[in-house]
């Protein structure tokens, strides 16, 4: 099952691409009108922190021990506002004290 929030963009370093976020079961990622974008690719068990900032959110991920990244996923507020609250459940994480970020919780 997919879920959609609208058009957006996702940046990582130099690299952009536009199209259609989505998340699925294992993984958030774009879709333009060729098909899937491979390179949007974020296993969901990999991240690490969301954080929410003016020009969209901030995904920390850690895909294997030596490498880590940060993408930032673009669009419309309200459809990042839900796409934020839908990651932080899958999650479960736990929101930092006054700040507009969320990570695993300490336990």
């Amino acid at each position: 099952m997919e879920f959609s929030y609208g058009q957006g963009a996702y940046l990582e370093g130099n690299k952009k691409l536009e199209g259609q976020i989505l998340l699925s079961e294992h993984r958030l990622y774009l879709k333009d009108k060729n098909g899937d974008l491979a390179q949007t690719y974020v296993p969901l068990e990999k991240i690490e922190r969301i954080r929410k900032t003016r020009q969209g959110i901030e995904i920390h991920v850690r895909p294997t021990i030596y490498y880590r990244f940060t993408a930032l996923i673009k669009g419309e507020r309200k459809f990042l506002s839900e796409l934020t609250r839908d990651l932080v459940q899958r999650r479960g994480f736990r929101k930092r004290f006054l700040k507009n970020e969320w990570t695993e919780s300490e336990t």
